[in-house]
């Protein structure tokens, strides 16, 4: 069984990104943009599905 979590971060400004959204003819610019700025991260964990059903109910770090 996988083992893991993956999460892709967006490391681009999101300001950059926006402005190239907001032009209109500069959309296609900004999805590459926007593909070439994401990182793949994955994290490896003994049980993924019990900390998703923690992250989910927000009772991850028992502050809430």
């Amino acid at each position: 069984m996988n083992n893991r979590i993956v999460r892709y971060e967006f490391m681009g400004s999101p300001l950059i990104f926006a402005l190239l959204c907001l032009t209109g003819l500069l959309i296609p610019i900004a999805v590459i943009y926007l593909v070439n700025g994401t990182l793949r991260i994955e994290h490896e964990m003994n049980d993924p599905e019990a900390f998703v059903v923690k992250y989910r109910s927000r009772k991850l770090w028992g502050i809430f």
